[in-house]
């Protein structure tokens, strides 16, 4: 077994000890801005955390701000991002990452911001708002 397979191995166990734990209240939906915004079940953090638990591994979970507002509503307190995250981790390692997360770190690693070039210039640092 490589490191990467191992590192995606513990992520699945990892996952698995988060999502496991959720009990499909719905209260992290309230807060969600992407479930606000596309209404849909599967991209609501509980939608996500039902897929996971089944053990399958979606890019859906690329459909995540990562913002942490389902962790402050969470009757338990899940660190339900950190699932989404090591989600996404292992669907890299099984070569289903999105195109735009590629182009998105490939700018990041050039430019030093996610969006590219800006203005002709590369940039030193990220800047936001």
């Amino acid at each position: 077994m490589t490191t990467a397979t191992v590192e995606a191995e513990n992520a699945k166990e990892e996952i698995e000890e988060i999502v496991s734990n959720c009990i499909r209240c719905g209260m992290c939906k309230s807060l969600c801005p992407v479930f606000s915004i596309m209404r849909e079940e599967t991209v609501s953090p509980r939608g996500k955390a039902i897929i996971l638990d089944k053990k399958v591994y979606d890019k859906v979970v690329y459909e995540c701000s990562l913002c942490k507002a389902c962790e402050q509503k969470c009757p338990l307190g899940l660190k339900l991002c950190d699932a989404f995250r090591k989600a996404r981790k292992v669907l890299v390692e099984q070569g289903k990452e999105t195109k735009e997360n590629r182009e998105m770190i490939k700018n990041v690693k050039e430019f030093g911001n996610p969006f590219g070039r800006v203005s002709g210039k590369k940039l030193d640092k990220l800047y936001c708002c």
